[in-house]
């Protein structure tokens, strides 16, 4: 044997022995990592210079605006010119697929920027005139590479994605990815232990295996996926992660390991070192008392201001609801709110009055899995009430149950009390906020969702919740009302 030979046989057996002591698995899985040490390298990205154009551009914009007064002190104008060369900085010196997506260097620039100015204000330098110059060449600065980036998030394609793991892991992303439209799994990389005699299937779930961890990298840089998802597993360790990243680091792949952390936004989770193990440490999702006040009192103020504003709507509805089938226009119906506490739910009836009688013989019709009951074409829908029901203007009705306190403009679909029965621990988490008119479960197909998905998104929402987040469901609710996007 060279002695090159038994270098490397010594080097391997002391990766399989790091391998061993440091995560505590059986021998396979240090065979495993032993003979995919050194995974195919890829080859070098260049990335193309044309990233920089928004940012020159903001250069541009600025200097006009720079223009539009002459005769400001040139130091001032120096901080829009110190502004879009900090932005340059920080774009380059990212990572090449992360240089067009992020905001963090806009964020950044622009809290630099405004530090300088306020300094500059706080030592009594600059003139009104030099300061408004100063700002308006900042913001135009900045404004380019932000329109920039809106754009391309509201035009973003699927990521196209390589999953690396052993079958169980990528199993279960496939099954959490595989129906969503911003993910696009376009090929498998297996690792499977040593004792694994079985050839690599072709396809998993559907999608095309397309090699090993020796080939994700070199696969992954020739079809220019743009990310790289490992799947933690008893067989795929730190060590595979750290050499793939070196295999990557020359092209613009992004490398990312899936985290078992569910129903978590990224704000809630810092990333922290202990004992050289990287720690996820999730931070409670327990609300403010100050922001659930604000909420009860933004709640019930915008609720009275459209009821007055929506009255004569309502009126007219009202007179259709009566007008086209004997009973009363406002249908009544008990409801499980704030920690189960049941209370009266207020509607425009859409269905013929014994609704309820008749509930019995259609339960073999019911299409919706779980404790809900849907039927696509219930006999029991009056004819203004399906196209009450098309329009969403059946739940109007629900302001009064806000304005009581009852309900909330956006929070979980209300349940019935036969449903929270079945409830176990885990379910009854939705509980612990007031119900809402909308919310995720409306903005993302209503009746179209199945209970599981109902229940994770109502979840999800308790679990994560932000102002900022009731916004944006109330600006997705009008679009999903005006498409009619799984109304029923």
């Amino acid at each position: 044997m060279r002695v090159h030979d038994v270098g490397r046989v010594e080097v391997r057996e002391l990766s399989i022995k790091a391998v061993q002591h440091d995560t505590a698995v059986s021998p396979n899985v240090g065979s495993t990592v032993a003979e995919a040490a050194r995974p195919g390298r890829a080859r070098r990205t260049v990335t193309s210079p044309f990233f920089l154009v928004p940012e020159l551009a903001g250069a541009l914009l600025a200097g006009a605006a720079a223009t539009l007064n002459r005769s400001a002190d040139a130091a001032m104008l120096a901080i829009p010119a110190f502004v879009v060369g900090l932005l340059l900085v920080l774009i380059v010196v990212r990572p090449a697929y992360d240089r067009l997506r992020g905001f963090g260097p806009i964020r950044q620039a622009a809290t630099v920027s405004a530090c300088t100015l306020a300094l500059a204000l706080a030592a009594g330098w600059p003139n009104p005139r030099d300061v408004r110059t100063a700002v308006l060449a900042t913001i135009a600065s900045l404004l380019v590479p932000t329109l920039w980036r809106l754009m391309r998030l509201a035009l973003r394609r699927p990521q196209e994605t390589l999953l690396v793991g052993d079958r169980v892991a990528v199993t279960h992303l496939i099954a959490q990815w595989g129906p969503r439209a911003e993910v696009r799994i376009a090929g498998i990389c297996l690792v499977e232990p040593d004792d694994d005699v079985e050839e690599l299937p072709t396809s998993l779930m559907g999608f095309p295996v397309v090699g090993g961890l020796d080939t994700a990298a070199a696969w992954a840089v020739d079809n220019k996926v743009a990310m790289v998802v490992m799947a933690p597993g008893p067989v795929l360790t730190a060590y595979d992660v750290r050499r793939l990243s070196w295999a990557l680091e020359r092209s613009s792949v992004e490398l990312a390991v899936a985290a078992e952390v569910h129903g978590a936004v990224p704000r809630r989770i810092q990333p922290r070192l202990l004992g050289r193990r990287l720690l996820l440490s999730v931070a409670p999702s327990r609300r403010l008392k100050v922001a659930a006040l604000f909420k009860v009192l933004l709640d019930k103020t915008v609720a009275a201001v459209t009821l007055v504003l929506l009255a004569p709507l309502l009126l007219m509805l009202i007179v259709l609801v009566r007008r086209d089938s004997p009973g009363p226009a406002i249908f009544r119906q008990v409801r499980a709110g704030h920690r189960g506490v049941p209370f009266t739910m207020y509607k425009l009836r859409t269905m013929s009055t014994d609704a309820e009688q008749r509930l019995a013989e259609l339960t073999e019709l019911n299409e919706a899995p779980g404790p809900l009951f849907k039927i696509t074409e219930d006999p029991r829908t009056t004819r203004v009430g399906r196209m009450l029901r098309a329009l969403s203007l059946d739940e109007l009705p629900q302001l009064v149950n806000v304005l009581k306190g009852d309900m909330s403009l956006i929070g979980p679909r209300p349940a019935l009390p036969r449903e929270t029965d079945d409830y176990d621990d885990w379910i009854s988490r939705r509980l612990s906020v007031k119900p809402g008119m909308t919310g995720l479960w409306q903005v993302s197909g209503r009746s179209q969702l199945g209970w599981n998905e109902t229940v994770r998104l109502d979840l999800d929402y308790v679990d994560n919740w932000t102002f900022a987040g009731d916004l944006a469901i109330a600006g997705r609710t009008v679009n999903a009302v005006l498409r009619r996007d799984g109304a029923s």
